[in-house]
């Protein structure tokens, strides 16, 4: 007969197998491994539309984007690969405006939808976004994260009264509500966890993150402490790709989840987005909250096909699975142009993003058409 193992021996033999399993999932050593550099962005198929947001839902696509002639445009993509005069034609006969009104803690002089993220939690539909806080003493880091909730994709969105999330504590010299945060992002991990993926004003260290509740709020309230993705430190994160980093700014942080390397892909715009000084750069995370990795030898995307300032990318799985990016740029030449009509205004790309080699330090990531 056998003898029986005591019960602290079971415990350490149970905690050793889990550890052991954890740790097979996890990546020996976290490195960017081997994403492209300098790929070319490619022409534009979806009209009048910067900093797309993507919301994949009941086997449909919406995508979202900042203020142009509505407050907050919202359109169906019945295609990833459709015609750009057919997008413009349709846009022009059917605009939809998803937000219902402005936020009231918004700066009626600065009424401007940035950088919106969709995100359905339980029943309900949500719009994470930046806007320009009203009583500002501290102009130039004015923008704080809101949100606002319907009860369909398209809305209407009924903005919530008071912003979510303002960035880091105050300090001597900022807004008394918090230093500033922009560009949100919700990314829902693989366990289902929600974070919030934001850029971070009066500070290097851009791009953070923060957890968010079950209900969507932020874990920690409207100064919640991030964890830091991504810092200022490459040559080209400046948009200008030599030797030297001159005054530049990380924003509009997307992640997606790799099964392959149960990693996660961080993209992330650096330099001027008003001009052809802004690319895309590229990092890999061991958790949504950190430590990341940043590919240090150039952006992973920039300008091509006629397209500059090519930026404000995020990840997303389409209906059929495959996963995808959009992102933004301008006619090359017609930077920051003013456009009523649309015509130089920010168009978006589709691309799909190809992932292959199994091991972190060798997986190369590339984008290609859709």
């Amino acid at each position: 007969m056998g003898t029986a193992r005591p019960k602290k021996a079971l415990m350490a033999a149970a905690i050793l197998a889990a550890s052991a399993a954890f740790t097979a999932c996890m990546p020996r050593a976290l490195v960017p491994g081997k994403p492209a550099v300098r790929q070319g962005a490619v022409a534009p198929t979806v009209w009048d539309s910067s900093d797309p947001g993507i919301l994949v839902t009941g086997g449909k696509t919406y995508l979202f984007g900042s203020s142009n002639n509505m407050l907050l445009p919202v359109r169906e993509l019945t295609s990833f690969t459709g015609s750009f005069d057919a997008s413009r034609a349709a846009w022009g006969s059917n605009p939809r405006n998803a937000l219902s009104r402005l936020p009231a803690w918004f700066n009626p002089n600065r009424a401007q939808i940035w950088a919106p993220s969709p995100v359905k939690i339980g029943a309900r539909f949500y719009v994470y976004f930046a806007g320009h806080r009203a009583g500002a003493t501290d102009q130039g880091n004015d923008q704080c994260i809101g949100r606002a909730s319907a009860g369909s994709p398209m809305g209407p969105y009924v903005p919530e009264s008071a912003p979510i999330y303002c960035g880091l504590r105050p300090e001597a010299g900022s807004n008394r509500w918090g230093r500033g945060a922009l560009d949100p992002e919700v990314f829902r991990g693989p366990t289902g966890a929600l974070y919030l993926l934001v850029a971070l004003s009066r500070t290097t260290a851009n791009i953070g993150a923060v957890r968010l509740a079950a209900d969507g709020s932020v874990v920690g309230g409207l100064n919640a402490t991030p964890s830091t993705l991504a810092s200022q430190r490459f040559p080209w994160q400046d948009g200008v790709d030599d030797s030297r980093l001159g005054p530049t700014f990380l924003e509009n942080p997307s992640m997606a989840y790799d099964p392959t390397t149960h990693t996660y892909l961080l993209f992330y715009s650096a330099g001027d987005w008003r001009t052809s000084r802004y690319v895309t750069g590229f990092g890999r995370c061991s958790t949504p909250l950190g430590p990341c990795a940043l590919d240090a030898r150039g952006p992973f995307l920039k300008g091509g096909a006629g397209r500059s300032g090519v930026g404000g990318l995020t990840a997303f799985r389409g209906p059929d699975g495959v996963l995808r990016a959009a992102y933004a740029s301008w006619r090359q030449g017609s930077e920051s142009v003013p456009s009523s009509d649309g015509t130089l205004s920010r168009h978006t790309s589709l691309a799909r993003i190809v992932t292959s080699g199994k091991g972190v330090s060798v997986q190369a990531v590339t984008l290609a058409r859709s």
